[in-house]
């Protein structure tokens, strides 16, 4: 994918993003003279290993069991003073520290004292031996100590006054080569005139946050810090009391912990038009309706709700006002008495930027509508032959654009007229503006040319108003007509009534216009006019992305057989990177079944026209997250008209054409608001899942990249139990339990379900279904009928050398097992297994003979070299096993390339039947028949699975958010084959 190889083609009323940072802009130094480094710690600043520094640096690496938090403000890093690390350089002589002059403020929270507390550390205190200077605590007192090359003796200046155990506080060092101060929340609490010269550095100590550390002692902070600056020059005395007073109303008073308030479904936020919105949830018990509602600052709270206990909730939204975050917070009962703790949802985010749908607000087109009202009696009967309401209306011949008024004002639609006279053009346009929609509802062109000017398969419907004036059909060719209309459901409906328009319907004529083009459909007549109706069938040969890898068989291919060779831009837009997650999270992937394009942002879901870019619809939903899906499995599939979103302890059932929430499904499990919905999948007619114990999931807040190998990490995430339940009625059909099952290995195909449990005693009595690999042994490979849930078959493996990650895929009677150990080396193994029916009523003889039995097993080491190379998820198409760099047989085991395209380890590759898809430094695509290799360059994708081949595009939602690499365009893409664009 050379840029040479693209062509961009123009799609009415898209519009290319401009990239956009999620992260608030550093301050300069020109605004904080003198400053050096600045750390924030709040969620967005950890990225992988590293807490990176909002300002100068270096980056801080952590450990230990430290959090980094926003709820309740302020955002900041909480330590238990137990076993973390802050460290900011392993050594002072690595990092430019100030010589002369200096200041270290922090906010920090002291919980408890010790003999020495460190909030900022860069000293040596070994005896006679002390260098250096630390801000931090002597006993219960706040402290700045500090030696000068003169001196050669740390002078540890201590506050008048003890530290207020739990409260915030504002500590201030200052040094001017003459005298130390030291001040406490905007008082100067002590000086000293001991110190004069330079200050004196030892020639190797660590520099740390959080903690009193040198080469014989280390004392850590049992508290939070919010923030840390370091400057090379003093702060006065009236600049430290007006930061203090600038920032102080953000650190609350201690008051007691509030008890969270689970929900037991939602919260939801829904749009009703752009100033409107319903937030709803429900609770397991009755409680009042309450709910803070605070605006862009956060002195603008409303209290919203009624006191009716209820457990079904809901709030109306009002005055919402665009581009705007809003943030809110459900409170549980009020406590009688001032001690008692609170109960209190988390600090949930909503961002009004994400509506989408076209204004309605339409006054001007409501009077001009009004000269002429038979075109809206016309309208109504034209729009009641098809559902279609939102997307891109195609309006072909024209005579004022009265007829693309009327699409306007009673649907969605983006309209664009289009008419080969210049006079028409100009009529319409005329009244397009002066009802107010030209240009934001509405569009005309003047085209005389054969071929229209737009995008192919962009258009959701076609209509002409020409045909109400003279009865014929428009001046383009039935077959150019086709290439506009998208695949599935695009409609092209011509229609003239019996009455009330000077055109005279001409039946004959709109067939032999469609027969020519090879436009199918039907004609007829009934009491409102003559009709012309055709739906431009689903493109044969064209696949689905259904499922995190394709289909429940985890092959990562759509067997898609249009997607290859030189493809162009049919689409680009929204949503940008604003609305979605880290890059690093390994999130789940978009989905794209029927024509329509599923995108799980950060806690906004979005359903979009995977043909023209659409967005069909958003909904806010903030418990929505599931991260790391390398240790865990996707928490969303789909079919052909719905979407399965796994949220809680429920599977939500969306109409995939509105967003609706049409149904739901409870965990089928004893004491189900102890668990939520782990695994997800729909195959056979049946929606397929497992438990998992709350607080299992990973959510991926922190900015974790999951790819070293550490408990927190690489720990599965495991269920008990796996069951089929009737998507209808929501009964289960069957249920299997044995072992502990890692969701990462459940896979579906042919009938059978295969997955991987551990028996071994530690795992399957564990409080928690997050498991190391070190407990998760006695492993089984397991295959279950998918109809009856009845076991085939089982297999003792040893699979322990699948530390990093377990991976299993299913195709042609062949179950793989991948993964990577500790050192990197890959890791795969073939299995048997034989169909469903082949083994129906076999003894336990055959099941030993048969499924499950070995056919092959390689180990290689990771051939990458990039970072998450030792992560690649694998494919299989048309009998080839692609993993890392190399490609076997699938059934034989053979070695038949390692020379797959280079790409970066981050990302993941996934497949059309004729061509791999991946992210290089840019999108990147392998044609399988060529063996060419090209990219896109100026997009990339994100950091797991996001370019995803369906209906004969290549779909490429935006999933670079939070990268720091030089990519120019952030935005979502649709591609089309050049072959398929000539259609």
């Amino acid at each position: 994918m050379n840029l040479s190889s693209f062509r961009l083609i123009s799609v009415p009323a898209l519009a290319l993003l401009i990239c956009w940072s999620q992260a608030p802009v550093a301050v300069s130094q020109s605004s904080e003279p003198g400053l050096v480094a600045w750390w924030d710690f709040a969620p967005h600043r950890q990225q992988g290993t590293s807490i990176k520094a909002a300002y100068g640096g270096p980056n801080i690496s952590p450990s230990g069991s430290y959090r980094i938090v926003d709820d309740p403000p302020p955002t900041r890093v909480e330590l238990s003073g137990v076993n973390e690390s802050l460290v900011i350089a392993g050594d002072v002589a690595k990092v430019t520290l100030p010589k002369m002059e200096m200041s270290a403020e922090a906010w920090v929270r002291v919980d408890a004292t010790d003999r020495w507390g460190g909030i900022l550390c860069a000293i040596q205190d070994n005896g006679d031996y002390e260098r250096g200077w630390v801000l931090g605590t002597v006993n219960d007192r706040f402290s700045f100590a500090l030696t000068s090359e003169e001196k050669k003796r740390l002078t540890y200046l201590e506050a008048d006054e003890p530290v207020a155990l739990g409260h915030w506080a504002h500590v201030v060092g200052t040094y001017d080569g003459a005298q130390m101060k030291l001040y406490v929340n905007g008082r100067l609490a002590g000086v000293s005139d001991e110190q004069t010269g330079p200050i004196a550095y030892p020639p190797r100590a660590p520099f740390v946050a959080g903690a009193y550390q040198d080469d014989d002692e280390h004392y850590r902070l049992q508290g939070a810090i919010h923030e840390i600056r370091l400057f090379q020059q003093p702060l006065s005395a009236e600049s430290v009391l007006a930061r203090y007073m600038a920032k102080k109303s953000l650190f609350p008073e201690p008051a007691p912990e509030p008890i969270l308030l689970e929900i037991a479904y939602g919260p939801f936020i829904d749009w009703i038009d752009r100033h409107t919105a319903v937030l709803s949830w429900e609770t397991d018990l009755p409680m009042p309706t309450t709910v803070d509602w605070t605006g862009p600052t956060s002195d603008q709270v409303q209290r919203l709700g009624s006191p009716e206990s209820v457990t079904e909730h809901q709030v109306m939204l009002t005055g919402l006002k665009p581009e705007t975050e809003y943030h809110y917070r459900i409170h549980g009962p009020a406590p009688e008495e001032p001690q008692v703790k609170p109960v209190q949802s988390k600090l949930y985010l909503f961002d009004s930027s994400f509506f989408y749908a076209p204004t309605s607000q339409l006054p001007d087109a409501n009077r001009v509508a009004a000269e002429e009202p038979h075109y809206e009696a016309f309208a109504k009967v034209l729009l009641a032959k098809t559902p279609l309401r939102r997307g891109y209306a195609y309006v072909l011949g024209a005579e004022d654009g009265r007829l693309a008024l009327e699409l306007v004002r009673h649907t969605q639609f983006k309209v664009i007229v289009v008419d080969p006279d210049a006079r028409r053009i100009q009529n319409v346009r005329r009244l397009l503006d002066r009802a107010g929609v030209y240009g934001v509802r509405a569009a005309a062109h003047q085209v005389s040319e054969e071929e229209l000017p737009f995008g192919p398969m962009t258009a959701n419907l076609v209509v002409s108003e020409s045909l109400l004036i003279n009865g014929t059909p428009p001046p383009w060719s039935a077959k150019e007509v086709q290439r506009l209309i998208r695949p599935i459901t695009g409609t092209l409906l011509f229609g003239a009534p019996n009455e009330g328009f000077p055109g005279q319907p001409q039946r004959v004529d709109w067939e032999r216009w469609a027969w020519k083009g090879d436009v199918g459909g039907n004609s007829w007549m009934d009491a409102s006019g003559t009709w012309l109706l055709h739906k431009r069938p689903a493109l044969e040969g064209a696949g689905e992305w259904s499922h995190q890898y394709g289909s429940p068989d985890n092959s990562g291919t759509s067997m898609d057989e249009w997607v290859r060779g030189d493809l162009n831009v049919a689409w680009w837009g929204d949503p940008g990177p604003r609305p979605m997650p880290d890059r690093g999270n390994r999130n789940p992937a978009p989905l794209s079944v029927n024509g329509r394009l599923f995108i799980q942002g950060d806690r906004v879901l979005f359903g979009l026209d995977a043909y023209n870019g659409a967005i069909l619809w958003t909904v806010s939903s903030p418990e929505m997250r599931r991260a790391n899906v390398p240790r865990d499995s996707s928490n969303m599939v789909a079919n052909e008209d719905t979407l399965y979103l796994a949220q809680g302890r429920w599977a939500i059932a969306y109409d995939g054409a509105t967003g609706n929430r049409r149904q739901r499904y409870e965990v089928p499990v004893p004491n189900a608001a102890d668990y939520q919905w782990g695994y997800l999948a729909f195959a056979g007619g049946q929606l397929l899942g497992t438990p998992v114990k709350k607080a299992s999931t990973y959510l991926g807040d922190d900015g974790e990249w999951y790819e070293d190998f550490h408990p927190e990490q690489v720990s599965r995430v495991t269920s008990d139990r796996f069951f089929a339940l009737d998507p209808v009625s929501g009964q289960v059909r069957w249920t299997y339990q044995n072992g502990v099952i890692m969701n990462s290995t459940i896979t579906v195909g042919d009938d059978m379900v295969f997955f991987i449990e551990s028996r071994n005693p530690v795992a399957v009595q564990a409080d928690r279904d997050r498991q190391t690999p070190e407990d998760l042994t006695d492993t089984w490979l397991v295959a279950l009928d998918l109809k009856t849930g009845r076991r085939l078959w089982h297999k003792a493996q040893d699979f322990s050398d699948c530390e990093f990650m377990t991976y299993l895929v299913y195709s042609e009677n062949t179950v793989l097992v991948t993964g990577t150990d500790r050192r990197k080396h890959f890791h795969s193994y073939a299995f048997h297994a034989p169909p469903a029916q082949a083994i129906a009523g076999s003894g336990d003889a055959i099941e030993e003979a048969e499924g499950g039995r070995m056919l092959w097993q390689e180990s290689h080491k990771e051939d990458k070299g990039h970072h998450s190379g030792h992560l690649q998820h694998p494919l299989v198409i048309d009998g080839v096993f692609y993993s890392d760099q190399r490609a076997f047989g699938l059934r034989s085991g053979e070695l038949l390339r390692e020379d797959l395209p280079e790409r970066r380890g981050c990302g993941v590759m996934s497949a059309s039947r004729y061509a791999v898809f991946f992210r290089h430094h840019f999108h990147g695509m392998w044609d399988l028949e060529s063996d060419n290799r090209s990219q896109f360059e100026g997009i990339r994708g994100g950091c797991w699975l996001g370019l995803i081949p369906a209906g004969g595009f290549l779909l490429a939602p935006e999933s670079s958010a939070g990268c720091s690499c030089t990519h120019a365009i952030q935005t979502s893409v649709g591609y089309i084959p050049q072959s398929l664009g000539r259609r």
